[in-house]
């Protein structure tokens, strides 16, 4: 009977230990990895890498959900405002190519929301575009005398308040796509 506790003890633990790693069989997929890493290098700034990281599990992995899944992952970190060489247009892009390609997607409905907010984000960013290029050409030659430059001068004001208010709300946009993409991140919150 003394033999036997130690061994039963012993045979328990490890049947325990050994169906630990099966409860959770997905914590070591090379999805989640891939995922896991790919966060990692954003958060350090390696947009890059983390590109890199995912275009590699779409070749290791074929025709596979999570490879098409993939494709949000790529256009949401092209529309991080933190991404040099990503861009609004780009990331809009690749949202409508993944919500076309997947009408049953994992992450179909952030898809649609974040390429909504790109989609407000960008048209506030060609106002403010089209303010500033207004702003600069009222600036050109000084040695002209301009009638009603009255009005003029009104409507560059005008436009500055239109490029502060713009601008204020490109920074909510921008606060809203940091929100999404803390949300994206971690999903289990």
């Amino acid at each position: 009977m003394k033999k036997a506790l130690p061994i039963a003890t012993s045979l328990l633990l490890a049947i325990g230990c050994a169906h630990l790693e099966t409860l959770n069989p997905r914590l070591q997929s090379d999805w989640d990895r891939t995922l896991l890493y790919a966060r990692q290098d954003v958060d350090s700034g390696n947009y890059f890498a983390a590109d890199k990281l995912l275009d590699e599990f779409v070749r290791t992995h074929p025709d596979t959900r999570e490879a098409r899944e993939i494709a949000f992952w790529k256009a949401a970190y092209l529309l991080d405002p933190a991404n040099q060489s990503g861009s609004l247009a780009a990331g809009i892009a690749g949202l409508d190519g993944y919500l076309s390609a997947n009408p049953d997607g994992w992450y179909r409905n952030e898809a649609t929301l974040l390429r909504r907010t790109a989609a407000v984000a960008a048209g506030v960013a060609n106002i403010a575009k089209l303010a500033a290029a207004a702003t600069d050409s009222s600036t050109g030659v000084k040695d002209t005398v301009i009638v009603g430059s009255k009005s003029r001068d009104e409507q560059i004001a005008a436009l500055r308040d239109q490029l502060a208010a713009s601008k204020a709300e490109l920074a909510k946009v921008s606060a809203e796509l940091d929100r999404i993409k803390k949300r994206l991140a971690n999903p289990s919150n």
